[in-house]
C-alpha cells in the first residue's frame, strides 16, 4: 500500500502526494504525433492533465483521440482563439478540481522529463522556507542553456521574464493577478503575465530543473544568394515563422504601452532586442520581404492599438 505521502496511479505506480495538487495545461494547434508522448510524460507527474486544442479541426481527431487514451482530458475549441485564450480555458477547467494548488503550462512540443514537476515544487517549498512566497516557478535551464536571472532575494534565485512552457503558477497568484491577456493572441502573453504578477507582488523564482523546448528554427545564412561560411562551418540563423513577426512587433508595442511608466528599462531593452533580431535575420535569412512586411504590419496595428487575431487570417 502507498504511504500517506504517496498517491497510487493505475498506469504509473506511485508518486508523491504533492503532485496530486498540480494540474498541467497543454495548449495545442495542429500538433504532431509527438504530442502523445509529451502528454503521457505529464500524466505521470501530476494529478490532472488538460489538453486544449486551439481549433485544429477534424483532421486532428486521431491524434487527440490517442492523447485522451493517456489519461489526459481534452478540451477542443471550435476556432483558433490564440494561446492566451486556450490557456485561460485550460486553467479555468483545472481550477474546478478541489485540491489543485499549482498549474503548469506547457507547449505541445515541450518534453518535461521525469521529476521535473517535483523539482519545481521543491524549489517553491525552499523559497517559502526562506520567507519568499513566489507566484511563478520556472526551470533554471532550458535545453542546457541557463535561464536569465533577475538576481537573488533571501538567497533565492529570481527569474527574469520566463517563457510560458514549463512554467508553474500558484493558484493563489492566479486568483490575485487574473487571467492571461487573451487579446494578445500569441507572443508576449507570458511576458505580460509575468510583468503583471511582478507588479502585484508575486515574484518568479528559478528551481533546479531543466526541460527540452524548441526556441525557433535555425536556417543557413545567405547573403545575395550565397552561403555565409565561417571557420567553424556555415553560419546558421535562428528565425521564427514569418507570420509570427506580425504578433512579435504588434504585441511589443501594445505591452510596452501598458508598462512603459513602471518598466521603462524593460520596454527599451525589449524594443531594441526585437529590432536587432529583425535586422539580423533580414541580412542573413531567406524570406526577407515577407518577414519585413509582417513586422511593419504589426508595428502599424500596434500603434493603432489593434489586438486579437490578425485581420484576414
Amino acid at each position: 500500500m502507498p504511504s500517506e505521502s504517496e498517491v497510487q496511479s493505475a498506469e504509473h505506480g506511485t508518486y508523491p502526494a504533492s503532485l496530486s495538487r498540480v494540474a498541467c495545461v497543454v495548449t495545442a494547434f495542429h500538433p504532431s504525433p509527438g504530442l502523445i508522448g509529451n502528454v503521457k510524460a505529464l500524466v505521470a507527474q501530476s494529478g490532472r492533465v488538460i489538453v486544449v486544442d486551439d481549433g485544429s479541426g477534424p483532421g486532428y481527431d486521431n491524434i487527440f483521440g490517442q492523447v485522451a487514451e493517456t489519461g489526459a482530458e481534452i478540451e477542443r475549441l471550435a476556432t483558433n482563439c490564440g494561446i492566451g485564450a486556450a490557456l485561460n480555458r485550460g486553467v479555468e477547467r483545472a481550477r474546478q478540481s478541489p485540491g489543485i494548488d499549482y498549474i503548469v503550462t506547457v507547449d505541445q512540443d515541450s518534453t518535461l522529463p521525469p521529476g521535473y514537476v517535483q523539482a519545481l515544487l521543491e524549489g517553491e517549498a525552499a523559497a517559502r522556507s526562506r520567507g519568499l512566497i513566489p507566484g511563478l516557478i520556472g526551470p533554471a535551464r532550458i535545453r542546457g542553456n541557463p535561464v536569465l536571472s533577475a538576481g537573488t532575494r533571501n538567497g533565492v534565485v529570481l527569474g527574469k521574464e520566463p517563457i510560458q512552457s514549463g512554467l508553474m503558477i500558484t493558484v493563489d497568484a492566479l486568483e490575485h493577478v487574473g487571467a492571461f491577456q487573451a487579446t494578445l493572441f500569441i507572443d508576449l502573453v507570458d511576458t505580460e503575465f509575468y510583468l503583471r504578477a511582478t507588479d502585484a507582488g508575486w515574484p518568479t523564482i528559478l528551481a533546479d530543473a531543466e526541460f527540452d523546448h524548441s526556441l525557433g528554427t535555425f536556417v543557413d545564412a545567405r547573403v545575395l544568394g550565397k552561403p555565409v561560411n565561417l571557420p567553424a562551418g556555415p553560419l546558421r540563423v535562428r528565425t521564427a515563422a514569418t507570420w509570427r513577426y506580425y504578433y512579435i512587433f504588434r504585441n511589443r508595442i501594445l505591452v510596452s504601452r501598458q508598462y512603459a511608466k513602471r518598466h521603462p528599462v524593460w520596454v527599451a531593452t525589449g524594443l531594441w532586442a526585437d529590432v536587432r533580431h529583425l535586422a539580423w535575420v533580414t541580412v542573413f535569412a531567406p524570406g526577407r520581404i515577407s518577414r519585413l512586411l509582417a513586422a511593419l504590419a504589426g508595428v502599424r496595428d500596434g500603434l493603432l492599438g489593434r489586438s486579437g487575431k490578425k485581420p484576414g487570417v
